[in-house]
């Protein structure tokens, strides 16, 4: 595991922010950590990065333990903040090549590597200054700068939250391919950008895990749902089983068909027969990480 959390709690004064968080990460991973504005995730990436002292509990980066004001682990982890910033006058391959000054990188290394993530990042072509640069543009710059030093851990705060439909695209694209070379850890309250890419997901709600898993697994969970396409068009074959009292709708080429349990589903394919409807194909339902999220916080 790259990234372990035991029961860590984190107190300000009386204030309880995080209460016993549990969170086991693989490698090479997307590890979605959902929650709302305010749930506490910050605080807890704060605690990884030893910014925070945590009230009780341990944390273990790459089987490196983080210590409060000593950041030896975070020579594993590469950070982006939701508003990175940078020298406004570089370009992003002169401000990499700073950093990679800064970091120690050796020389023979830099230049490929620069290269590299320029590639990733699609800013191979951009020899403008930042300043110049959109909220997508400096996201993605943040993600080299992040991944440059070749981390174990990427640390992702809020990395979409306030771009619009394309510069997310973007970003989710890049992370999906960081994931190659590293365990990404990605904060968002966004849960369809979650859905995406995440292979695990975890959702903090007021400072407690409620709910942790493989994304498949959350969405699998039976909702008594069946996805059904035919010979004929959808419309035609809720036609022909409209006077059925099933629950049933149309999901694009697809009807949905609540069966709640073994009879039920055994009575509909019977129906089907008699009606002379042939099945392409019958899946399960998968639910959507927002209804997963909204059925455990009923």
């Amino acid at each position: 595991m790259v990234v372990k959390i035991n029961n860590v709690t984190k107190r300000f004064g009386t204030k309880e922010v995080l209460k016993k968080v549990n969170l086991n990460i693989p490698e090479n991973t997307i590890f979605g950590f959902v929650g709302a504005n305010g749930a506490g995730k910050t605080t807890l990436m704060k605690c990884m990065l030893g910014l925070l002292p945590v009230t009780s509990g341990t944390i273990t980066i790459a089987g490196q333990p983080v210590t409060f004001g000593e950041t030896k682990s975070n020579a594993h982890i590469g950070y982006l903040p939701d508003v990175p910033e940078f020298y406004p006058f570089y370009s992003a391959r002169e401000y990499l090549q700073l950093c990679a000054v800064i970091t120690n990188m050796p020389k023979s290394e830099r230049k490929k590597r620069i290269e590299e993530l320029l590639e990733l990042v699609g800013l191979s072509q951009t020899k403008s200054p930042i300043r110049t640069y959109s909220r997508g543009m400096k996201q993605r710059l943040g993600i080299a700068q992040a991944l440059l030093n070749r981390p174990k851990l990427l640390i992702c705060d809020e990395p979409t939250s306030a771009l619009d439909p394309v510069g997310r695209a973007q970003i989710l694209s890049i992370l999906k391919a960081a994931k190659s070379e590293t365990t990404v850890f990605f904060s968002t309250h966004i849960l369809s950008d979650a859905e995406q890419i995440c292979d695990r997901v975890a959702m903090l709600h007021e400072g407690t895990i409620i709910f942790q898993d493989e994304l498949s697994a959350l969405q699998q969970q039976v909702d008594h749902q069946f996805v059904f396409t035919f010979t004929i068009s959808v419309e035609k074959a809720l036609s022909t089983l409209n006077n059925l009292a099933y629950s049933m709708s149309i999901e694009g080429e697809s009807l949905v068909v609540r069966l709640s349990n073994d009879d039920e589903r055994l009575q509909f394919m019977r129906d089907l027969t008699e009606r002379g409807l042939i099945i392409q194909s019958m899946n399960a339902h998968k639910k959507l990480l927002e209804q997963v999220v909204m059925e455990v916080l009923k």
